[in-house]
């Protein structure tokens, strides 16, 4: 099922998508008060809890990051093979020298917006650059997870633009500063639950700039895999429903061609079984 986060009519909520429009989570006593607490409820009772739920149609509700409220945003540099060797020689690294722990960054919840929504060129920048990652949302807390049972721990997967300001970013060797401005990324449309996604490894995603194909990536281009990732992650955080976790970008990045988006762009990125989250770009 695909869970979503919205505002309809000026408040926010949050439900379920479906072909024939939104069901709408109507807050009485057996439901989960937010996307995490469906996330942690296991398919058949979610389908359940939504029998008694309104419906709406879709272009009546302004998509939300589908969590509106994670604790962890990790995201993780330099996790495919093709964007470690494009960046090799600018970054003097030496090619088919991964790293041999995952490079982990934070983000805060307000630098990604939702479906729709625009992200935004900051104004103390003109480099604001595209990064299509598959975001991995948990659905199950735990700490020291196994490899072997990384994948019982994913709720569901969504797109995510993980859009990056390269001159804040290259300030210091800490990336932070540029993954963070306000509203430079984006999230959603919805989270895809992970009974839908039973092989992840088959998951393809695609990001285009005005309908331009500027990166592809397979899930045999990563470093660290997901199951690898969530088990590097829990011996450092106890990872609980609704934490994001992004798993890396490819090749084909803005910054080595100086193309950074500009107002009136339009960064599509497409992951197959999920959908294409949409965004327009603005000045701030």
């Amino acid at each position: 099922m695909k869970l979503a986060s919205f505002e309809l009519k000026g408040r926010a909520g949050f439900g379920i998508v479906t072909q024939d429009g939104v069901l709408v989570a109507n807050g009485d006593d057996r439901c989960p008060r937010s996307i995490r607490g469906l996330l942690n409820l296991a398919p058949g009772q979610a389908d359940e809890l939504a029998d008694r739920w309104p419906r709406v149609d879709l272009a009546s509700v302004r998509l939300l990051p589908p969590v509106l409220d994670p604790q962890l945003i990790v995201g993780v540099g330099l996790n495919t093979k093709s964007h470690f060797e494009e960046t090799a020689e600018l970054m003097k690294r030496t090619p088919g020298d991964y790293p041999r722990y995952p490079r982990l960054f934070t983000r805060t919840s307000d630098s990604h917006v939702g479906h729709g929504t625009p992200i935004i060129i900051p104004g103390t920048s003109h480099q604001l650059d595209y990064e299509g990652e598959i975001a991995v949302v948990i659905g199950k807390e735990g700490r020291n997870i196994s490899e072997q049972d990384a994948l019982s721990h994913i709720g569901g997967y969504a797109c995510y633009n993980e859009g990056s300001v390269r001159d804040f970013q290259q300030h210091s060797n800490q990336v932070t500063a540029g993954k963070n401005f306000v509203a430079s990324g984006s999230f959603g449309p919805w989270i895809v639950t992970s009974d839908e996604v039973p092989d992840p490894s088959r998951l393809v995603l695609e990001t285009r700039i005005n309908g331009e194909l500027r990166q592809k990536l397979t899930m045999d281009d990563l470093i660290f895999s997901f199951s690898q990732l969530i088990a590097y992650i829990s011996k450092i955080f106890h990872l609980r429903p609704g934490d994001v976790i992004l798993t890396g970008s490819p090749a084909g990045i803005g910054a080595l061609t100086k193309r950074w988006l500009r107002p009136g762009d339009r960064v599509d990125v497409t992951v197959s079984t999920i959908g294409t989250l949409s965004n327009p770009v603005a000045a701030e």
